[in-house]
Protein backbone atom coordinates (compact mmCIF):
# COMPACT_ATOMS: atom_id res chain seq x y z
CA UNK A 1 0.00 0.00 0.00
CA UNK A 2 2.58 2.42 0.91
CA UNK A 3 4.72 2.11 -2.14
CA UNK A 4 1.36 2.73 -4.20
CA UNK A 5 -0.21 5.69 -2.36
CA UNK A 6 3.88 7.59 -1.49
CA UNK A 7 5.55 6.09 -4.22
CA UNK A 8 3.67 5.75 -7.29
CA UNK A 9 1.21 8.27 -5.90
CA UNK A 10 -1.94 6.66 -6.59
CA UNK A 11 -5.21 7.76 -4.86
CA UNK A 12 -6.87 5.43 -2.12
CA UNK A 13 -9.65 4.69 -4.87
CA UNK A 14 -6.97 3.53 -7.51
CA UNK A 15 -4.96 1.55 -5.11
CA UNK A 16 -7.65 -0.01 -4.48
CA UNK A 17 -8.35 -1.19 -7.81
CA UNK A 18 -4.91 -2.14 -8.31
CA UNK A 19 -4.38 -3.99 -5.58
CA UNK A 20 -8.13 -6.15 -5.28
CA UNK A 21 -8.96 -4.95 -1.83
CA UNK A 22 -11.74 -2.23 -0.71
CA UNK A 23 -11.01 1.40 -0.05
CA UNK A 24 -11.82 1.18 3.31
CA UNK A 25 -8.43 -1.60 3.58
CA UNK A 26 -6.56 0.60 1.75
CA UNK A 27 -7.12 3.38 4.26
CA UNK A 28 -7.30 1.24 7.06
CA UNK A 29 -3.61 -0.18 5.94
CA UNK A 30 -2.53 3.62 5.14
CA UNK A 31 -3.88 4.59 8.57
CA UNK A 32 -1.53 2.04 10.06
CA UNK A 33 1.51 2.42 8.06
CA UNK A 34 1.55 5.99 8.90
CA UNK A 35 1.17 5.59 12.70
CA UNK A 36 3.95 2.70 12.67
CA UNK A 37 5.92 5.27 10.62
CA UNK A 38 5.65 7.91 13.43
CA UNK A 39 6.83 4.91 16.12
CA UNK A 40 9.89 4.40 14.26
CA UNK A 41 10.96 7.75 13.70
CA UNK A 42 10.25 9.17 17.53
CA UNK A 43 12.57 6.16 18.35
CA UNK A 44 15.22 6.80 16.64
CA UNK A 45 14.94 10.54 17.71
CA UNK A 46 15.20 9.20 21.23
CA UNK A 47 18.54 7.86 20.46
Amino acid sequence: MVELRYFAGLTIEETAEATGVSADTVKRDWITAAAWLRVELSRKART
